[in-house]
């Protein structure tokens, strides 16, 4: 919706100054955003950003996204949200299992949601997210 050229005039600049406070803190920077961001995603990291969510499913593949970038970043996300609401606690299993696999490599990456959890979220989908995390997450 807004091209790279003016996310780079305007807002990367204030994004940067907030990854600079994160540094001096001490604290990792976690940064949510939505879409399609291989164009940007060099400036995001470029920002002092450590971890990136939502990895939204259907914007990006994770398995790319870790590819190219899971050395600098902790990915975070990438179920579904509709999934989470409208479909089957199967289908979540199955989904946790197949982002850890794709994911995980002992570090960097956090399994969860596409977005937040809103309140439509069908709770038992919920909890077998959480719960296959804990099964397929070796944690």
């Amino acid at each position: 919706m807004i091209s790279p050229a003016l996310l780079r005039k305007y807002f990367f600049p204030w994004l940067k100054k907030i990854g600079d406070l994160a540094r001096a803190a001490g604290k990792p920077f976690m940064y949510h955003t939505d879409g399609v961001l291989y164009d940007i995603m060099e400036d995001i990291i470029a920002c002092g950003v450590d971890a990136l969510h939502p990895i939204e499913p259907k914007a990006m593949e994770l398995a790319e996204v870790k590819r190219r970038y899971g050395d600098r970043l902790c990915l975070i996300g990438h179920v579904d949200v509709d999934m989470l609401a409208r479909g089957t606690r199967e289908q979540v299993r199955d989904q946790v299992r197949k982002n850890i696999a794709e994911a995980w490599t002992g570090t960097g990456y956090c399994a969860g949601s596409g977005n937040s959890i809103p309140e439509y979220v069908n709770f038992d989908n919920y909890m077998a997210m959480l719960d296959a995390v804990r099964e397929f997450g070796g944690g």
